[in-house]
């Protein structure tokens, strides 16, 4: 019985040894394939998540001093062989078929071993799909612009609305907006930018409120909308000064018609 004992524990020890032994032979060739892999970079074509078309270039990634050759493989089939660092394959994707395609590499290293790398998923589409996707994506951009556009307009007008009816009078706090105010060149006078005005770079091609005119602005500091206003305010005392004037010399005549003498 003691003899049956011994017997089955050495049968496990030496499974146990076989074991560790396996671990450590296979262990560096895990090891060694975790050190490969392939990339991709788009050099020109449309690229939207897994969506490709266009030209782009494999490359092995990893310690390239101890490889002797790599073959670039598309749904297993070779794609090409290169023998030479740097290891990397320039293609079109119009050249492959279009359609859901596994790209890898396998790798020859200097000892003797091969390596394959992990597979990346790519699906290559048609010229026509191509067309119809940037399509989508430009009226996407299109419509997010419009819309931040329209809801900038409408903030614009609910925070800073005037009532109707009403104009600013020179002395009063002017609010000229997100977009901050000009000054006419035309009239002089300060106004809030809009946003519907034409940017072209140096200006923009903006309306005054106050003449009706349109004319190339830029947006003006705090301090030269102050002296706008300033000088609006002025204009509009020297106007009221001449008004009063004019209405003196009135009522003098208006009183001469009640002299008896004359």
């Amino acid at each position: 019985m003691m003899g049956f004992f011994m017997m089955k524990k050495s049968f496990w020890v030496s499974i146990l040894i076989l074991g560790i032994l396996l671990a450590v032979v296979t262990y560096p060739v895990n090891a060694q394939a975790s050190d490969y892999d392939i990339r991709l970079r788009r050099d020109f074509g449309y690229g939207a998540g897994s969506n490709v078309r266009g030209t782009f270039t494999i490359s092995l990634s990893g310690d390239e001093s101890q490889v002797a050759s790599v073959v670039f493989l598309i749904d297993g089939e070779e794609m090409a062989t290169v023998e030479e660092a740097p290891f990397r394959f320039k293609f079109h994707t119009d050249n492959f078929g279009f359609g859901m395609h596994q790209l890898s590499a396998k790798v020859f290293l200097l000892d003797g071993s091969t390596i394959t790398t992990r597979s990346v998923g790519l699906n290559f589409i048609s010229p026509e799909e191509e067309r119809g996707s940037m399509t989508t994506l430009f009226i996407g951009i299109g419509g997010a612009l419009i819309l931040a556009l329209v809801i900038f307009g409408l903030v614009q007008f609910l925070v800073f609305k005037r009532k109707p009816g009403h104009t600013l009078q020179p002395g009063e706090v002017h609010q000229y907006g997100l977009l901050g105010g000009a000054i006419c060149p035309k009239c002089g006078r300060a106004f809030p930018r809009h946003i519907w005005g034409i940017n072209l770079g140096v200006g923009k091609f903006d309306r005054c409120e106050h003449c009706g005119q349109w004319s190339m602005t830029t947006r003006a500091t705090p301090e030269a909308l102050r002296a706008a206003e300033a000088a609006e305010m002025e204009a509009k005392h020297a106007d009221q000064e001449a008004g009063t004037g004019k209405g003196q010399v009135k009522d003098a005549l208006e009183d001469t018609r009640y002299i008896d003498d004359i």
